[in-house]
């Protein structure tokens, strides 16, 4: 039965997001989803994409395209003066319209949950002492309640409503379909669990992370042949969402637009309040993640070691609570569940080991890797609320039992910073769209608070979670963090010299192509004329293609004591070329060479480096324009203290 406040939830939860609709929201993600649904519904996808800066993928445009088809049934989209402006409401309560019904969809799920009985949470109910109920915890109808409270709580979350109804994202989007693949793993469906879960990939890219952690559930819940099945399914689904483009030869297209995120935004953080917001001291989108961090790993190698380690903590908390006496807290399933019997104890452990892992594997990406979104974290937002249930129901201690309301008061502190990263990182960029009362509080100072504060949190959890598994958990990762950044920094301890081409320029400037190591500019081009750089058919396996002019900083941060290089104009430029090194330390000019022509043997140069962060490379065009600079850095080394 339906509590009947719950009917007066779902009334507030649906008059708050009519409420929202028609503020702008995120004014540059509504253009986008204008711009490239447009393009798609007057080109076709593949041209529509093409011809558009999307960087979402492909078949996410689909989604585009039908929301702009929706909005030609009731006004023009070549209207410009109308279809283009900030305010037209009627594109913006069809674009809104899916995150919404998302909304209301993954509550749908979390009930569904609730009514298969999987967990209850011990504790929380009325009538604890409710016989013959295959529980201590009260009827079956009784359990369900706590479930209409979770999907009231996310219905009426802040975080659910700043992100679709108002920002204008399809963060739920993409989390629902993602649910729905776990919904038909619980009802033993692999086949359409892959082909789910590749539709939740294609709808929000950050979905990817969880396909590790999801496939390993799926073989410990269904078995080999299950996973071999939910593989197929997402191999068939990724065919078939990009069928056009695969029957017109543009696959290029589709793995470009999986990839081209990686480096897009070569920022420490994208206005998320995370670990690198820290660092940067509140200015994440104006410190590159290119500089060093510990020792001579970058910032961007930093945050992969510490997600890395966190996504391998989960899946080992995974595949260990799965073996017989790997674990401290064996599971009371059979006193807090329906599931019955040994084989429906272990599903149950499987579960629960899946949801934990998605928790750390969502925290971790949005708190450690650098270009991390602010809304990376949305999901956590119903995987903690799925979490929580399953947690309490296997660790029914007393100080559990009497404390299990602390999940809700940290739930709520999660709530309320996460808002507040969410809210911020809005008005930074359109200061009217957010609320009144919140837009003054953007001082860094509580920024870098949010930060500490959602560190904390998970902290907290990976600490409940480690002191409840088996030591492997926790040593194994550990140990990976220090092995990687040890190796990363062995040329420091053993004094070794390292080659330029080891480190990533934080300023990276150039007239024509691009810089490309260890082979000379036009390979940018796929012009390999040549296998190896090379200077008047002197051959170098390492160095810098580049061309004139251009400017390269790196960060070096104080380790070296010598820099040492070889240049010339490449075997492959023609006979016009003539350029001038440079090399800078912190800004000043510690070399300078002679003007190097086409038909000049290679230079050299040994510039000490003791004390200097900044090394700056810089090849001008000697006066007499760029006109076959095909400039090299060969063999560039750095020599530690």
């Amino acid at each position: 039965m339906i509590p009947r406040w719950f009917w007066i939830a779902i009334f507030f939860a649906l008059l708050l997001r009519l409420i929202l609709i028609p503020n702008p929201g995120f004014e540059a993600d509504v253009s986008f989803w204008k711009s490239w649904g447009l393009a798609v519904l007057d080109m076709g996808v593949v041209k529509g994409v093409t011809v558009t800066n999307s960087n979402y993928p492909t078949p996410f445009n689909y989604v585009l395209g039908f929301m702009v088809w929706i909005y030609r049934l009731f006004a023009d989209p070549h209207n410009f003066n109308q279809f283009w402006s900030n305010t037209n409401v009627l594109f913006l309560t069809i674009s809104k319209a899916f995150p919404i019904l998302a909304d209301f969809g993954i509550a749908g799920i979390i009930l569904w949950i609730g009514r298969i009985g999987l967990f209850v949470i011990p504790g929380l109910t009325r009538n604890p002492s409710t016989p013959n109920t295959g529980s201590r915890l009260g009827g079956r109808d009784d359990k369900r309640q706590w479930y209409f409270l979770l999907a009231s709580l996310y219905l009426l979350n802040p975080i659910s409503l700043i992100d679709g109804a108002l920002w204008g994202q399809v963060d739920s989007l993409g989390l629902f379909i993602f649910l729905l693949a776990f919904v038909a793993v619980l009802k033993k469906h692999p086949l359409l669990a892959g082909i789910i879960f590749m539709a939740a990939m294609m709808t929000k890219l950050q979905n990817m992370i969880y396909g590790p952690i999801f496939f390993l559930f799926i073989w410990q819940y269904l078995g080999y042949e299950g996973v071999i099945r939910a593989v197929s399914g997402a191999a068939l689904a990724f065919f078939g969402l990009n069928i056009e483009f695969l029957l017109t030869r543009n696959m290029g297209r589709v793995i470009t637009s999986l990839t081209q995120n990686y480096d897009y935004f070569p920022w420490m953080s994208l206005n998320a309040f995370n670990l690198w917001w820290i660092v940067s001291g509140a200015k994440g989108m104006q410190v590159s993640d290119k500089l060093l961090a510990i020792g001579l790993a970058n910032a961007k190698t930093v945050g992969l070691i510490l997600f890395s380690s966190s996504y391998l903590f989960g899946m080992l908390h995974m595949i260990l609570r799965v073996i017989p006496g790997l674990t401290r807290n064996p599971s009371s399933m059979k006193n807090g569940s329906r599931l019955g019997g040994r084989d429906d104890d272990e599903r149950g452990t499987i579960i629960f080991g899946f949801l934990t892992a998605l928790v750390i594997a969502n925290a971790a990406f949005f708190l450690f890797q650098t270009q991390s979104h602010d809304r990376y974290a949305f999901p956590l937002n119903v995987f903690l609320l799925l979490w929580a249930p399953c947690a309490l129901t296997f660790y029914q201690r007393p100080l559990l039992k009497s404390q299990s309301k602390f999940f809700f008061v940290l739930y709520g502190i999660f709530t309320l910073f996460y808002f507040y990263n969410l809210h911020t990182a809005l008005i930074f960029n359109y200061p009217h769209n957010g609320f009144p009362i919140l837009s003054a509080l953007t001082q860094a100072p509580l920024t870098i608070i949010t930060s500490v504060v959602l560190l904390g949190l998970f902290v907290v959890f990976v600490s409940f979670v480690a002191k409840r598994s088996h030591w492997l958990v926790s040593t194994i990762p550990l140990a990976v963090v220090i092995g990687l950044l040890t190796a990363k920094n062995l040329p420091l301890l053993t004094e070794t010299p390292v080659l330029l081409t080891k480190f990533t320029p934080y300023v990276n400037e150039q007239e024509y192509g691009r810089p490309v190591k260890n082979m000379p500019v036009n390979a940018y081009f796929d012009i390999k004329k040549q296998a190896y750089l090379s200077d008047q058919y002197a051959f170098y396996r390492t160095g810098i293609g580049t061309h004139a002019r251009s400017f390269f900083n790196y960060d070096i941060g104080g380790h070296f004591k010598k820099f040492s290089t070889d240049y010339g104009i490449d075997t492959e430029a023609g006979e016009k070329g003539s350029v001038v090194f440079e090399i800078y330390g912190d800004g000043k000019l510690l070399h300078r060479s002679p003007k190097q022509g086409r038909f000049d043997l290679p230079g050299h140069t040994d510039v000490e480096v003791a004390g200097v962060k900044i090394l700056g490379l810089v090849v001008t065009d000697a006066g007499d324009g760029n006109t076959d600079d095909h400039a090299d850095w060969l063999n560039p080394k750095l020599f530690p203290l």
